[in-house]
């Protein structure tokens, strides 16, 4: 299943927001503060996935327009096809991350550079023979 964002997903599966049941207004990614959504998770209720049916696993809040906001329960499987992934800019490869790492030492003021193995070997016996003393 490709990673999208709830809204397209809601949009692909025809989900209509009257059929939901109306939610308190969205004040971020976190509601754990506001007492509806704490009961509504502490409820052992079944609710059912708005688009395939099945268990529910999460539930978040959509403002659907004409609707107001409406509660979103999605089971595991669409839960996961709409989240995003934790470190959305994360590089795919090494040379990436050493460029992500030269750009965060430069805003720094600091500079890299390249580190033989012999000088890497005698970096470590210089650390031990710190460490032991």
């Amino acid at each position: 299943m490709d990673r999208m964002d709830v809204e397209e997903l809601l949009r692909q599966h025809a989900v209509d927001g009257s059929g939901l049941d109306p939610a308190p207004p969205e004040t971020g990614d976190r509601l754990t503060d506001d007492p509806q959504v704490r009961a509504r998770y502490r409820a052992d209720a079944w609710r059912p996935c708005c688009v395939c049916g099945t268990d529910y696993r999460t539930s978040r809040v959509i403002d659907f327009p004409g609707c107001g906001p409406r509660w979103v329960d999605l089971c595991r499987d669409h839960s996961l096809a709409v989240r995003k992934p934790a470190l959305p800019t994360m590089p795919a490869t090494v040379e990436g991350a050493f460029a992500d790492i030269r750009e965060a030492a430069a805003k720094l003021g600091l500079t890299m550079r390249r580190v033989s193995h012999e000088e890497w070997l005698e970096m470590g016996r210089r650390a031990r023979q710190r460490r032991d003393q």
